[in-house]
Order: structure tokens, then C-alpha cells, then sequence
């Protein structure tokens, strides 16, 4: 489980998952046991304290993600950036010219069929 902390009073409350900030994430403790969270200073929700353990490093985690890392970094780790295209999933620019598709010749085709 990961270690958070609620640390302020700034002008909003700093949101700190395994000794990091999370980016566009603040939250304000309130009455009965629940933490107001706002992200990106646009979306509130208000969860209990017992759901904020298992929310807040998912968020963290979600926020990286957004922002192109594999995810928010772990103790004693830096951040690493994701890579766009993986092995599995890379687009293969191999005869990714359109010349080299039968498309251009198709089209040709069709113009001479119109006069055009």
C-alpha cells in the first residue's frame, strides 16, 4: 500500500504520494472522516478517508500516465517516461507511402473512368 500525505495549509492543501507531489491534485480534509479533492482545479469529489488509501496513488498513478510516464514514481525511483510505441503495438512505416499503395493507382483508375 502506498504511503500518502495531506501537506498545508498552502492556498490549497499539496497532495504527496511515496514523498512526490501529484501534478493537479489538491485536497482540503473536511468534517467526518472525508477528503475534498480537486483535480486540475475543475473537478471535485468528496471520498472517506478509508477510500482515499486505495483513490489517491490510483489517481497519481492515472495522472502520470496522462502525462506520458509509466507511472508516478515509486520510492527510491525516478519518473520514466513511457514509450509511445511498443514492440507489439509499433506502426510499421515499412510501404507507408502512398505511391506504394494500390489506393493511388484505384483513384487514377476511377478518373479515367469519369474523363476527368
Amino acid at each position: 500500500m502506498s504511503d500518502y500525505q495531506i501537506v498545508g495549509p498552502f492556498q490549497s492543501h499539496r497532495v504527496i504520494v511515496d514523498g512526490r507531489r501529484v501534478p493537479f491534485l489538491e485536497a482540503l480534509p473536511v468534517n467526518g472522516g472525508k477528503i475534498s479533492l480537486l483535480l486540475d482545479g475543475r473537478y471535485g469529489l468528496d471520498i472517506s478517508v478509508a477510500d482515499a488509501d486505495a483513490f489517491i496513488p490510483w489517481i497519481a498513478d492515472a495522472i502520470a500516465i496522462a502525462m506520458g510516464y509509466t507511472c508516478h514514481p515509486r520510492p527510491g525511483k525516478g519518473p520514466v517516461h513511457a514509450s509511445p510505441f511498443l514492440g507489439d503495438h509499433a506502426i510499421d512505416w515499412i510501404g507507408a507511402d502512398p505511391a506504394d499503395s494500390g489506393a493511388l493507382c484505384e483513384l487514377k483508375l476511377r478518373r479515367a473512368e469519369r474523363g476527368a
